[in-house]
């Protein structure tokens, strides 16, 4: 009995710790495809501009009414592209590679549901039920992150620097966070 539940008990321990290693190298995979994406020029380091230049694209994206504005929709839809796979890895039940009124709903009700209103909520600093790409800058602002976050000091961000505040800002976005270090 004793050495049954040993061999339990490893095996159990053997998959937590696949899949703490299969999640920590889907991470490091989507930081290096997020990377890849800002550094336009490919030189291995990310500046204010690639930021802000990257930004402007993806909100230009989501303004699917080209008014100049992100509405809570236009942002939820926004929110639902960028995590795509993710979602349809989490909330397709049917396993079909798509999400039904039923899954979103459950996407809705989920935390990463929660989270995109209460961004919505932060970025839309004049409450008028849009965000602005003013509005977004003026919460993100490319270049004080690239301060911020800057190690070396070299007006850029590495891999390695962007990787550590992608893994060390999952509270982004808070208030408090920006007091910090």
């Amino acid at each position: 009995m004793f050495k049954e539940t040993l061999t339990a008990l490893a095996i159990v321990a053997g998959l937590v710790a696949t899949t703490a290693q299969a999640q920590d190298q889907d991470r490091g995979t989507r930081q290096q495809e997020r990377f890849a994406q800002i550094d336009a020029n490919s030189d291995g380091q990310i500046t204010a501009e690639e930021m802000s230049a990257q930004a402007n694209e993806r909100f230009t994206a989501a303004d699917a009414d080209k008014d100049g504005a992100l509405n809570a929709e236009e942002m939820k839809a926004a929110t639902q592209a960028m995590f795509r796979d993710r979602l349809l890895k989490r909330f397709d039940a049917d396993k079909d590679g798509a999400l039904s009124a039923q899954e979103l709903a459950a996407v809705d009700d989920s935390k990463m549901g929660k989270q995109a209103a209460k961004r919505f909520e932060r970025l839309d600093l004049d409450k008028s039920g849009g965000v602005t790409l003013e509005e977004m800058h003026a919460r993100r602002d490319p270049s004080k992150m690239i301060e911020k976050l800057d190690t070396d000091k070299n007006g850029s961000l590495s891999m390695e620097e962007f990787a550590k505040a992608r893994d060390h800002g999952k509270g982004h976005g808070k208030k408090d966070d920006h007091k910090k270090g």
